[in-house]
């Protein structure tokens, strides 16, 4: 039997406590913040990722981290959330940590397994995700794991005094086409 959480470089794995002091280095990049999300950038310690990471609703989110399978080395992480189970839908969120680990790969193949993860085990019909407008690398990744655009919220995020764009994209589990080899 296969294994749903290993592809070819990468692997998903369940976090570890000493992962949150690295994630909060991350957190310390203020570009890697305002690229990951909306709110406003701050850097969080190991204690405060892991607190909320011990605090998830395990019943409506699924978080793991990203690992290459070489070096065994923590490289980002990709979640699951607010997952409707009655309806079949979830949000999604990805990111890469360190600049030298972006541009890889790595982030397609991790998306390529939480997709095949969340349509093909926990049968979900559709995984939307929300990506700021200037963020044109993770919107490649997304448009080329075939995800769709399905709406923008206009102007709605500030950065540096500038109003951006926020888009919303989505895929259906009929339209997932694997862009990696599911071992």
């Amino acid at each position: 039997m296969k294994n749903i959480f290993n592809g070819p470089r990468v692997y998903l794995s369940v976090p570890q406590p000493e992962d949150f002091d690295e994630i909060s280095d991350w957190y310390a990049d203020g570009d890697f913040v305002r690229k990951m999300d909306t709110s406003i950038a701050r850097p969080l310690s190991g204690e405060d990722l892991e607190r909320t990471y011990r605090n998830l609703d395990r019943d409506t989110e699924i978080y793991l981290h990203v690992r290459t399978i070489a070096e065994d080395r923590l490289i980002g992480f990709v979640t699951l959330y607010n997952i409707e189970w009655q309806n079949q839908l979830a949000q999604l969120a990805l990111a890469i940590g360190d600049p030298d680990d972006r541009g890889q790969g790595y982030g397609t193949e991790a998306l390529n397994l939480m997709l095949n993860y969340g349509f093909n085990e926990l049968n979900l019909f559709k995984v939307c995700l929300d990506v700021i407008a200037t963020n044109q690398a993770a919107i490649a990744v997304y448009q080329n794991s075939g995800f769709e655009f399905e709406g923008t919220n206009r102007l709605a995020v500030k950065r540096d005094g500038h109003r951006i764009d926020l888009h919303h994209m989505a895929l259906f589990a009929e339209n997932f086409q694997p862009r990696i080899n599911l071992k």
